[in-house]
C-alpha cells in the first residue's frame, strides 16, 4: 500500500468525540433563529440571548462518535462503502454530494439531553421565546460536536490533500430518512447515548447524524457544493 494511500486513515471501528472545546458561535444561534447574517441584536433583545445562551450551554453535553470508511462503489444515486461488519450501500444523490470522496466519515453527534429538558421546561411555563432560543443552541452544539467529530477525521488525511465534503444527512435533498438505519447498524450500541426510532427520528431531539466525504483538495474544491447549484436561493441553511 502507497504510503499515499488514503486506506492507512481509515478508523473502522468507532471513535468517540466526549469534548467540544469549542465557544458557542453566536452567529450561529442567530441563524437558527431565523436573523439575517448582519443582525446584531442589541437592548432588552441583547440581554435575553446573552441569559439564554448562558443558560443552555451549562446544560449542553455535546459528543459525537464517527468511523472513517473506504468507499468500494459509488455512482451518482448510490455509494457503498466497507464496514467492521460487510458492506453497506447508500442511496440518495450521492453524485452531488459524495462524488469525489475516496473515504467516507459516518458520525452521529448530538447536544445532549439536558439541554433539551430545558427546552421543554420552558415551553411547558409559556415561555417560548427563551424555549426557542435554548432549541437553537441546541442545534449549534450538535453542530459543534459534528464539526469536532470531522475535523478529528479530516486532520490526518489533509497531509495526503484531502479535504472534507459539506455532510449529507438521512432525510435532506434526496436521501430517504429510512437511510438513518443503515447509518445507526454501523456503529452497533456505540451511539453517543442517540437512539433511533422506528420512525428514524432520534432522541435527543438535538442530535444530527450523516456522511462526510474526503477526497483530493482539488477536486472537492473544484466540484464545489450542491448548495452552488440549487436553487432555493433563500433557503437558510444554506452554505
Amino acid at each position: 500500500m502507497s504510503v499515499k494511500s488514503p486506506h492507512r486513515f481509515l478508523q473502522m471501528e468507532p471513535v468517540t468525540v466526549a469534548q467540544v472545546d469549542e465557544p458557542i458561535d453566536v452567529a450561529e444561534v442567530l441563524r437558527y433563529l431565523g436573523y439575517p447574517a448582519e443582525y446584531t441584536p442589541s437592548g432588552s433583545v441583547a440581554e435575553m440571548l446573552e441569559h439564554w445562551i448562558d443558560q443552555a450551554k451549562q446544560a449542553a453535553s455535546p459528543r459525537a462518535v464517527y468511523v472513517v470508511l473506504p468507499v468500494i462503489h459509488k455512482d451518482k444515486r448510490s455509494l457503498i462503502v466497507d464496514t467492521s461488519s460487510g458492506e453497506i450501500e447508500f442511496s440518495g444523490a450521492i453524485g452531488s454530494f459524495l462524488g469525489v470522496s475516496e473515504l467516507i466519515v459516518a458520525f452521529i453527534a448530538t447536544a445532549g439531553p439536558s439541554i433539551v429538558d430545558l427546552a421543554s421546561d420552558l415551553l411547558s411555563q409559556g415561555d417560548d421565546l427563551a424555549a426557542l432560543i435554548v432549541n437553537s443552541v441546541g442545534a449549534e452544539r450538535a453542530e459543534a460536536a459534528e464539526t469536532e467529530a470531522v475535523r478529528q477525521a479530516c486532520d490526518p488525511v489533509s497531509d495526503i490533500g484531502f479535504a472534507a465534503t459539506l455532510p449529507y444527512s438521512p432525510g435532506y435533498c434526496g436521501m430517504k430518512l429510512t437511510e438513518q438505519q443503515k447509518l445507526f447498524s454501523i456503529f452497533g450500541n456505540q451511539t453517543a447515548g442517540v437512539r433511533l426510532h422506528e420512525s428514524c427520528l432520534m432522541t435527543p431531539i438535538k442530535s444530527v447524524s450523516g456522511l462526510v466525504g474526503l477526497g483530493p483538495s482539488e477536486l472537492v474544491r473544484i466540484e464545489g457544493t450542491p448548495c452552488d447549484r440549487c436553487e432555493l436561493k433563500s433557503c437558510n441553511m444554506r452554505r
